[in-house]
């Protein structure tokens, strides 16, 4: 635990020396400089995040526990509602980003892969009301956990499949007739992302946009981070640290991005 903590600080390290400051400096892409600076620095607020945030609150309050089934590690505990809401949820400023690139996209097809207890699937599911989320979750209860927070957000566009995502994927891919938007926030481990993200490259169009959740979390997301960004189908590359987005348009130029956020 203790090494895995140290190797994180050293890449946190690298990529802080080596990432573009705020304020798109240094970036020659008139695409990548309007995205960095109108939708990853824009700070006023959406109409649907106090909402989410009500909601998220409750949840940090609720002590009662759940039984998690994790199937990227094969494991099983009982865990308080709280401490999932604080723990392993998407933080506010990174589930509003989320939402800010689903509105960025005009995204009308939406695929997630870890719903978790929907703090992210709520964000996905306000980006447009009219918009398709399908939320993959491994785990029944949490999954349960998600589907009272969408009614109590009053959204009825998330379809939420519960199981091994190794099984679901497939199916629900069948369901949809392109990926506008994806976030990978599932089983954290190199070759289970990089079957993900392959799975998922049939489905694109020259303006979907992918976003990983954790890329350097350890060294095998850090892998397959680096691996997502060589695909030939990658064209432009965001590494945000906690997050790496992909865009797919071949009228971009490859490039891979480093900054800060």
């Amino acid at each position: 635990m203790i090494k895995n903590k140290l190797n994180l600080i050293f890449r946190y390290i690298k990529y802080y020396f080596s990432a573009l400051p705020k304020g798109g400096f240094g970036i020659h892409s008139p695409f990548v400089y309007s995205f960095v600076t109108e939708v990853i620095e824009e700070s006023l607020p959406y109409y649907s995040y106090n909402t989410i945030e009500h909601i998220r609150q409750n949840l940090l309050r609720d002590k009662s526990y759940i039984n998690v089934t994790d199937y990227g590690t094969g494991k099983s505990c009982k865990k308080q509602i709280c401490e999932i809401a604080k723990v392993s949820s998407k933080n506010k400023k990174d589930s509003q980003l989320i939402f800010r690139i689903a509105v960025f996209a005009k995204a009308k097809n939406i695929l997630e892969l870890g719903t978790s207890i929907g703090t992210t699937t709520m964000y996905l599911g306000m980006s447009d009301h009219n918009s398709k989320i399908i939320s993959l979750e491994g785990c029944p209860e949490t999954a349960n956990i998600a589907k009272t927070n969408l009614k109590n957000a009053k959204l009825s566009n998330v379809k939420i499949i519960t199981g091994n995502i190794d099984n679901t994927l497939y199916d629900a891919l069948k369901e949809m007739p392109t990926i506008d938007f994806a976030f990978f926030d599932a089983n954290h481990q190199e070759v289970t992302t990089i079957k993900y993200f392959e799975q998922c490259l049939s489905k694109v169009n020259k303006n979907s946009i992918f976003v990983f959740d954790d890329i350097h979390w350890s060294d095998g997301m850090d892998k397959a981070w680096k691996y997502i960004c060589k695909n030939s189908k990658s064209v432009v590359t965001i590494d945000l640290f906690s997050m790496g987005i992909v865009f797919f348009n071949p009228e971009l130029n490859k490039h891979n991005y480093k900054i800060k956020y």
